[in-house]
């Protein structure tokens, strides 16, 4: 196996927020679902797109098995999952229809959800410790909300995404205008078979809806009580994250777009339209304030956990940032969206042997695209996410340098802890010098929702 000290230098954690299950929330009814892997990229051609193929070394560790390529080659397992372009057909298996949702979904951008997702790390000094002057990387995690794995990871916020038409926007948000409406049964989970012929002729719909531009001003819309979330410093941080994006977004569209398929252009240029619009700030504060980096220690003195002052520059952050699309196995067949949440739960815990017993795939879908992670019937969780790491070595350093977690509106802590790759199964110690390797286990059972990619 190869030695990850340079490999995992820095992280990404790609946390797809958990939401109900596990990670944070934000209010809108989501189901988000528990599955671990791990993906370690050496090497990017691009500093916001990973690339499909590449001739660089790249380790890829999920589902128990692990690969290094250098020239696009696969293992045995076939399962291992790299970014895909999830409207090309495999070799092996059927094409995918022209009917497909995802290819709608490129033929009109406007229905890809977007989110903004934060994940913090730092290299901990570990003392005390056989190994002189050993560190170790460390995620910032929470306990796991429903028991279906150890902790929950990251902070997520959606600038666009789904919601049941026959709901109401949850606080923060609004219904897109123009109205944007997808019906259930475009997603080839929608039950067809085995199912009573009322039941199969009913469907239901989606709508789009958006973060408000001032979802955290003090006589916003969203401004329903008396709490006041204004934060002028998050929000300005976040305004200048945000065009730091846009400026980079422009320039791979500019000097890379030769270099790129047309499913890599169409995930840039759709991000970079949802980035351009104002509301994308809100999102990225939303994901900063969930986070709790720069939250007040007590509500007595105004010391942050962060001092904006010591902060990351943005520069720095987008050059960390990746862009990832997400697929997810779904449950098969679609839920009734009046399912309650332990019909959901349940759903989740029996699945692998539903799956088992039926003979399905649980790494890909019949078109051959290999899975990200394990979902309920969210069908937000097929999204392109923005995911930017936050390196806080230096900046939260102490064993109490434990920064709560919050709903996206909530003023209640979620207590979080410091949890190592080797803890959270990821690496594994190796020899008698302590160095870590990449591991091999399956880490479904042991973080929610998340893939980790080191560069």
């Amino acid at each position: 196996m190869m030695h990850t000290q340079s490999a995992i230098e820095s992280f990404l954690l790609v946390s797809l927020a958990g939401l109900l299950h596990g990670a944070l929330s934000f209010s809108i009814s989501s189901h988000r679902g528990a599955h671990g892997q791990l993906a370690s990229k050496l090497s990017s051609s691009s500093p916001l797109l990973p690339s499909h193929t590449s001739s660089s070394s790249t380790i890829v560790i999920t589902h128990n098995s692990i690969s290094t390529s250098t020239h696009a080659t696969t293992t045995s397992n076939n399962n291992n999952w790299t970014p895909q372009d999830l409207t090309k057909d495999n070799p092996g298996y059927l094409p995918i229809p022209t009917d497909d949702y995802i290819k709608k979904y490129q033929t009109n951008p406007k229905l890809w959800p977007v989110e903004f997702f934060i994940i913090v790390y730092r290299h901990h000094h570990v003392k005390p410790s056989s190994h002189k002057g050993k560190t170790t990387t460390q995620i910032l995690v929470r306990k796991s909300a429903n028991g279906t794995s150890k902790y929950g990871v990251g902070t997520g916020v959606p600038v666009t995404r789904w919601m049941l038409s026959s709901s109401s926007p949850p606080r923060g948000y609004k219904v897109a205008v123009p109205e944007i409406m997808l019906d259930a049964s475009n997603f080839p989970e929608f039950p067809t078979n085995d199912v009573d012929v009322e039941e199969e002729r009913t469907s239901w719909t989606y709508s789009k809806i958006d973060i408000c531009e001032d979802a955290f001003q003090t006589g916003s819309s969203a401004d329903d009580d008396a709490y006041n979330f204004e934060d002028d410093q998050l929000e300005e941080y976040a305004s200048r994250i945000r065009q730091q994006l846009q400026n980079d977004l422009s320039l791979q569209l500019q000097s890379k777009k030769g270099e790129l398929s047309a499913w890599d252009v169409n995930v840039l240029s759709t991000v970079k339209t949802i980035v351009d619009n104002d509301n994308s700030v809100a999102a990225i504060q939303g994901s900063f304030r969930m986070s709790g980096l720069f939250g007040y220690k007590d509500s007595i003195t105004t010391n942050r956990f962060v001092n904006f002052d010591n902060a990351p520059d943005p520069t720095s952050l987008i050059k960390s940032t990746k862009i990832y699309t997400m697929f997810p196995q779904m449950p098969n067949p679609m839920p009734s969206p009046t399912s309650t949440p332990s019909e959901l739960k349940d759903e989740i815990l029996s699945r692998p042997k539903r799956m088992q017993e039926s003979g399905r795939d649980p790494h890909k879908d019949k078109y051959g695209r290999v899975y990200t992670h394990t979902s309920t019937s969210n069908v937000s969780n097929t999204i392109h996410g923005v995911y930017i790491t936050f390196d806080a070595t230096d900046l939260l350093d102490g064993e109490d340098d434990v920064p709560p977690a919050y709903d996206l509106f909530g003023t209640m802590p979620i207590e979080r802890e410091w949890v190592s790759l080797d803890d959270l199964k990821v690496t594994k110690k190796e020899g008698d010098d302590g160095r870590s390797i990449i591991g091999e286990c399956d880490t479904k059972s042991e973080f929610i929702s998340g893939l980790l990619f080191g560069s």
